[in-house]
């Protein structure tokens, strides 16, 4: 890709350290990949810019799904997304509702696929597409695909992991504002037959729990989220509820991350990146304990 795009362009990949796999066209989606990271680059015209392509896993609940493309019919559950975004121009509301049109175009002279042949192969493949930008602020197209359910390399698939699924478990409460942590998170702890519950910063957390304190045997919380941290949540949920049982996350190691803690009463630490093996034991000992 990079010889493709302009000499004022830096690519820059986020890429997530999980296999995470789809059944697709490989071809078509080089294709796709391609045209967008190109689309990019022009957009950044001769300015110097940078192209970020970020990959990752996401949980696509009936909320989320209502934020797609209209007329995309996917089914809530866990998807790959492949994510492209760019420094450049930029664009209004008016031409994001027109890009996907068979004949728009925001260039003098067309190449590779157009927006609407993208669209199309990527709700031939069961996925959906999302679009944000703002005029002066770059774009990003972010693609989403079904995550294969043959793939259990890291959280134990097939036949016997869909038995796991089925048993009926606790409610358990995850916020974390990165959002491949969340499903990887949701989808190890809901193979173990736990439901599980996400969001996104601590606010909304101690918003959902004071909601339904009774609802949750467990709240696993990141140390650092936007709007309410870690420990201000923590503090707060314990006002709602003393013996609420709380698991940490963290890019910290255990004692940077809950020497502020004091030994208030969590039950449990999981350091980042962690194993799936390690989370599910410490949330399984953090239910039972007691």
């Amino acid at each position: 890709m990079s010889v493709s795009i302009a000499k004022n362009c830096v690519l820059r990949y986020n890429l997530s350290p999980a296999r995470l796999q789809v059944r697709a066209d490989a071809t078509q989606l080089r294709q796709i990949v391609m045209n967008l990271v190109i689309n990019a680059s022009e957009a950044i015209r001769k300015r110097s810019g940078v192209i970020a392509i970020t990959t990752g896993l996401a949980r696509v609940d009936e909320a989320y799904r209502r934020t797609f493309l209209a007329e995309t019919e996917v089914v809530p559950g866990d998807y790959v997304f492949v994510e492209i975004s760019d420094t450049g121009e930029g664009m209004d509301a008016a031409k994001i509702k027109r890009i996907f049109e068979p004949f728009f175009s925001t260039k003098f002279t067309g190449r590779g696929l157009g927006l609407a042949a993208v669209l199309g192969i990527v709700r031939g493949h069961n996925g959906a597409l999302k679009v944000y930008s703002e005029p002066g602020r770059g774009s990003t197209f972010k693609l989403f695909l079904p995550l294969d359910p043959r793939d259990g390399a890291e959280t134990g698939g097939g036949e016997a992991a869909v038995a796991r699924a089925k048993r009926v478990g606790g409610h358990i409460l995850v916020a974390d504002d990165e959002e491949t942590v969340r499903a990887v998170v949701a989808r190890a702890l809901e193979l173990q037959g736990y439901h599980v519950d996400l969001v996104e910063d601590g606010r909304e957390a101690v918003a959902r729990y004071r909601a339904e304190p009774t609802r949750y045997c467990l709240v696993v919380l990141d140390l650092t989220m936007p709007h309410l941290g870690g420990e201000e949540s923590f503090r707060q949920l314990r006002n709602i509820h003393p013996g609420v049982r709380v698991v940490l996350m963290s890019g910290f190691n255990e004692q940077e991350a809950m020497g502020s803690f004091g030994g208030k009463g969590l039950m449990g630490f999981v350091q980042k990146p962690f194993e799936i093996a390690t989370l599910v034991k410490v949330v399984k000992g953090a239910v039972m304990a007691g």
